[in-house]
């Protein structure tokens, strides 16, 4: 497990010990309306935070000195926040109550302004854009919306505990190797969170995410590994995919399931690590890790284990094969 105490640290929000610098960084980086510690509180520990900055996902890690008294306007974006120490309290329209370290907060729906109370607070906070939100949950049903999306919390939750899991992992990843990231790897990443975050989290669209999604065409699957093949150096496009096979995401998922034993991810994985094993046989001089972020691929160890179950034989050992040929 990542040391949580500074996470995100390989992208830096600002730190403090100056009342007017905390309320002024507040409210530029994050739309902070209120700023209030107690005496002597930032003075005697500080306050600190780092943010990372997606498309459409932003990931925010701060440490406060308490007791503090914090105020947010709404933005387009829904918020979550993971409780790493310390107690706190929120207020959001009708929604308010404690955030600890047992569960992930309630999310917090866009637009609506938000009253925090903090006391010794350490916490790492998910932002979704609200649109993001609705169009992969329309790409999951294979449908339009026709009512507003709304969240359910049920702190006994057990798919919260496996998200809480994921935002860390994702944050402990992206801050080691995320400015060596390629745009492909960038865009899939963030997609991923966001549908885990629509998985594990209940709302009034849950039970028909679960409902078994209708069969689809034999022929949807060949058109989407098609569609893969002609665009495996390109982001995943979940939603490009189902337009393509007519079909909603969820049904797609079950007949590739079905038809080929592994979901679309899967089948570009290995469309992927084709096309990688191909770089290192024809590149004179290649370097595994940049082939590796091109080809989609975050970590370059699960790369070499994927390879090597591909194909018998690690990158490394492929490259210094073929460099003994060229010799």
């Amino acid at each position: 497990m990542p040391n949580r105490t500074t996470l995100l640290s390989s992208y830096p929000g600002f730190a403090t010990r100056d009342i007017e610098q905390a309320r002024d960084h507040m409210a530029r980086l994050f739309g902070a309306t209120r700023l209030e510690p107690a005496p002597r509180g930032i003075e005697r520990v500080g306050i600190s935070a780092n943010v990372l900055r997606l498309r459409e996902v932003s990931l925010v890690w701060a440490r406060h000195a308490g007791p503090l008294s914090l105020a947010f306007a709404g933005g387009s974006f829904i918020r979550q926040y993971f409780t790493i120490g310390g107690r706190g309290r929120f207020s959001a329209g009708a929604l308010s109550g404690e955030i600890s370290v047992r569960a992930p907060s309630p999310v917090i729906p866009a637009f609506t302004p938000v009253d925090l109370d903090f006391d010794d607070y350490n916490q790492l906070v998910l932002r979704i854009e609200h649109t993001a939100l609705t169009r992969y949950l329309a790409v999951l049903l294979g449908r339009g919306l026709n009512k507003e999306l709304v969240f359910h919390h049920n702190a006994s939750n057990p798919a919260l505990n496996s998200l809480r899991r994921s935002v860390f992992l994702f944050v402990s990843d992206y801050n080691a190797r995320g400015k060596n990231l390629s745009e492909l790897v960038t865009a899939e990443t963030e997609r991923m969170l966001t549908m885990k975050f629509l998985m594990s989290n209940w709302h009034n669209y849950t039970m028909l995410l679960l409902r078994q999604p209708p069969r689809s065409a034999p022929s949807a699957v060949r058109k989407v590994e098609e569609y893969i093949e002609a665009n495996w150096d390109k982001p995943i496009d979940i939603e490009a995919m189902a337009q393509v096979a007519n079909v909603s995401a969820r049904s797609l998922f079950r007949a590739f399931k079905k038809e080929r034993g592994c979901s679309p991810a899967a089948f570009a994985k290995q469309i992927r690590l084709n096309r990688a094993r191909e770089m290192l046989e024809r590149d004179d001089e290649p370097s595994i890790i940049q082939i590796a972020y091109k080809c989609g691929f975050q970590n370059a160890s699960h790369f070499a284990k994927d390879f090597k179950l591909a194909f018998g034989e690690l990158p490394s050992e492929a490259l210094k094969r073929m460099s003994g040929r060229r010799t």
